[in-house]
């Protein structure tokens, strides 16, 4: 059977916004022809992959222990590599074989304005394009008018997808011709009330203004139809649908965690181990622990580094030992702590994590630690997806949909390596500055951090019903925000290459901490340029430079005062000449942000942690 290839998918991409169930597009080779699709779920993976010769081998397995027994799976896989990349390409410049279906299933000449489901359209064997045969037997140049994906689709907040109801939006539930299966959609006019719908059959129309209200679909319902699953419909969903832009960036929100590969389980055997050291980890007993090793030994010899099976036995239970001290069931508690414990031995080499420690310079009294990450490892999975809005902290749970039709035990990632600087604020300082009656008044300001549904549930904890948001968070992460600016500046990297990672805790967890790294799954993470900013001779100046820019912005007054955000009401001053940063660099999507907490405001200069660093005549 002729293959419809539409095109492939980078590695990473795969991942970000082009997930199982993300809608794509795409433009077939030669024709140019536009082909819409949805990406299916993982179980159509392994069976792509044996149809264009390649193996399940070639989905590569990852391990992450920590992020692994959050998510309860047993590893991670990569996306595959199609077979007819190039030799010498990275991971990242491979190609993903697209696996998907059409969608939506309704196709509109652009010439003829007729608008029928794909299979009434013309097209040809192993070719995945729709023409017109009316309109191309027009033209002089025998090129065919290709059909194109219709704009608007439906989707409900439980994440199901489903084309537009266009009987039900001319005929009603009880038209004469409901089940028609040709329509006219003309564009008359400027705007929705100028689209016009029509049936040819009974002549009816009606204009498209109306298709967004929420009342648009009054007396249907959402079919639950999940068209990137191979059991495509869910029963018993009683949601509204909701009528969407095909290429609307609200029509697809990742669910995506990520953890640092970090000691022990940053250790090469742990690492060689791979998959295998979670079935080991996983038996209740040393002595069966034992019996495991003895009888899988041909199998695990090859990874052991040599040794023989006995002192493998006796290396095993010491890394458990090791994993299930270092593990408290945060990740970023444990991370932390990694920190603090290289910090202590001023250094911490390795190939998956290696931190170098940084005298503070003393014009920097704010900060209590700084390191290097010269490199490191991380493991980015995608879990689920949300529809219309983003999923939410813990706090507020929404529906997820899923990747597959059942639990594989394993969920897509990439593996990124990369490089970063890590610093601490000074818990003194901190503590001081959290209990000034002023800070904590400008925190309160902020009154719908409970209703953005964006919250990263690693940072849920900074907030409580009866406090509201911690000055720490908005404190920490503006800083954050404002150094990914000037480094982008300094370091060569462009903006977006640039992330931050929080380490944010009070109560038995507390942490005050930030990393900006830089992370990709090629050698361009790693380059070195962005943790050398790091140096005690490199980093004061800039991060000088970083709070003394953040002291004016050329929207005052009515970005300080909070007035350039009022809308959002998640943050207070922050605009796009200031803090805003790329939406994939931020962990809680630019939400959660105040400058004043840097510099202070004009009125009051000592709400700012860093006001002392400011020139004399403006501080």
């Amino acid at each position: 059977m002729a293959r419809n290839e539409v095109g492939k998918i980078r590695q990473s991409n795969v991942i970000m916004n082009y997930g199982p169930g993300a809608v794509v597009d795409f433009r077939v080779p030669g024709s140019g022809a536009s082909v819409s699709m949805v990406t299916a779920g993982i179980e159509q993976w392994e069976k792509r992959l044996k149809e264009v010769g390649g193996s399940p081998q070639d989905l590569k397995r990852m391990n992450e222990p920590r992020l692994a027994e959050k998510l309860q799976v047993s590893h991670f896989r990569q996306p595959p590599i199609a077979p007819d990349s190039k030799e010498g390409e990275t991971a990242d410049e491979g190609i993903v074989p697209v696996v998907g279906v059409r969608f939506p299933g309704w196709l509109q000449c652009p010439q003829c304005s007729e608008l029928k489901p794909a299979k009434k359209w013309a097209g040809a064997v192993g070719d995945p394009a729709r023409h017109c045969p009316a309109c191309s037997e027009k033209r002089q140049d025998n090129h065919k008018v290709y059909a194109v994906p219709v704009r608007f689709v439906t989707a409900c907040p439980n994440g199901h997808l489903n084309d537009f109801p266009w009987n039900f939006w001319i005929h009603g539930l009880n038209g004469t011709c409901r089940n028609s299966k040709k329509f006219k959609l003309k564009s008359e006019g400027p705007g929705l009330s100028g689209l016009v719908l029509s049936c040819p059959k009974c002549k009816q129309s009606r204009s498209m203004d109306g298709a967004f209200s929420p009342e648009a679909f009054e007396g249907l319902r959402c079919t639950g139809n999940r068209p990137w699953l191979a059991e495509p419909r869910e029963a018993d969903c009683k949601q509204k649908m909701k009528t969407m832009q095909r290429g609307a960036s609200n029509l697809y929100f990742p669910v995506m965690d990520s953890a640092l590969v970090i000691p022990p389980w940053s250790e090469e055997v742990i690492q060689r181990l791979g998959y295998r050291w979670n079935e080991i980890k996983t038996i209740q007993t040393p002595e069966q622990r034992a019996q495991y090793v003895d009888m899988f030994w041909g199998q695990l010899e090859e990874d052991a580094g040599g040794v023989s099976k006995e002192d493998f036995i006796q290396l095993v239970e010491s890394k458990i030992a090791e994993a299930e001290k270092a593990s408290s069931g945060n990740l970023r508690w444990d991370e932390y702590r990694q920190f603090m414990v290289a910090a202590a031995a001023h250094t911490n080499k390795g190939t998956e994590f290696e931190v170098r420690s940084v005298t503070v310079p003393e014009t920097l009294p704010h900060i209590e630690l700084m390191q290097r990450v010269v490199s490191l490892r991380e493991i980015r999975a995608l879990k689920g997806f949300t529809r219309i809005e983003p999923a939410p902290g813990s706090k507020f749970p929404v529906r997820t949909q899923y990747l597959s039709a059942k639990n594989l035990g394993w969920l897509p990632a990439v593996d990124n390596r990369g490089e970063g600087i890590f610093i601490i604020l000074s818990t003194e300082r901190l503590r001081h500055w959290e209990s000034m009656p002023q800070v904590q008044a400008r925190a309160e300001q902020i009154t719908k951090y409970h209703e953005s549904r964006v919250m990263n549930p690693d940072n849920d904890n900074m907030f409580t019903p009866s406090t509201g948001l911690s000055a720490r968070f908005l404190l920490i992460h503006s800083l954050a925000h404002v150094l990914m600016k000037q480094l982008s500046l300094q370091c060569g990297y462009s903006s977006a290459s640039l992330r931050e990672r929080l380490y944010l805790g009070e109560g038995d967890k507390p942490m005050a901490g930030l990393m900006i790294f830089t992370a990709t799954s090629d050698s361009d993470g790693t380059l070195g340029g962005l943790q050398r900013q790091g140096e005690a001779a490199r980093f004061a100046p800039m991060f000088h430079e970083a709070i003394r820019a953040s002291e004016w912005c050329s929207s005052d007054p009515l970005c300080i005062n909070g007035l350039a955000s009022a809308t959002e009401g998640t943050s207070l001053a922050t605009c796009h000449s200031c803090l805003l940063v790329p939406e994939t660099c931020c962990e809680d999507f630019n939400r959660f942000l105040d400058r004043a907490m840097l510099v202070g405001t004009p009125e009051d200069r000592s709400i700012g942690f860093f006001h002392d660093l400011l020139t004399p005549e403006h501080g």
